[in-house]
């Protein structure tokens, strides 16, 4: 569902409430339950949210391939040997995507944490970038992504 959720998110083009998503999702999920859907993804850092009124405005941060970018994240940062981990998910990968990590980590180079990774907003409107897995830097002279 979330991924559900985000492709109708990035359909839009501005920041929509959770009604909208509601509606485009032909009114198979209650209203409580898209918000519990968003909320979820805002805490994943896959939406960002402003206020509007009495409700909210949502803007996705992720696609889906981000999604799951951020899902494996989380799940890396819940064990307790990175690298072992990592080694066993680079000696699984089939020839084609260890070619393609290989090329992602030559064209990304050393330096270039700051720069990767999500981003958004936090809770007091200060704009951010997520680079190493588990750290987050604030990104000064960038304005805040819209909610």
């Amino acid at each position: 569902m979330e991924s559900q959720v985000l492709a109708i998110l990035g359909s839009a083009t501005t920041p929509v409430a959770a009604t909208w998503v509601q509606e485009r999702l032909d009114g198979e999920l209650a209203y409580t339950t898209v918000i519990t859907i968003l909320t979820r993804l805002l805490g994943k850092r896959a939406v960002t949210r402003s206020r509007s009124g009495r409700s909210f405005r949502w803007t996705p941060v992720a696609d889906e391939a981000g999604l799951t970018a951020l899902r494996m994240r989380r799940l890396l940062d819940e064990r307790d040997n990175r690298d072992a981990v990592l080694s066993s998910f680079v000696s699984a990968l089939s020839p084609h995507d260890e070619e393609v990590l290989r090329s992602l980590l030559k064209d990304a180079g050393p330096g270039t944490d700051d720069t990767a990774g999500a981003g958004g907003t936090d809770s007091t409107g200060e704009a951010f970038r997520t680079g190493a897995p588990g750290t987050r830097r604030t990104v000064p002279n960038e304005p805040a992504r819209s909610s």
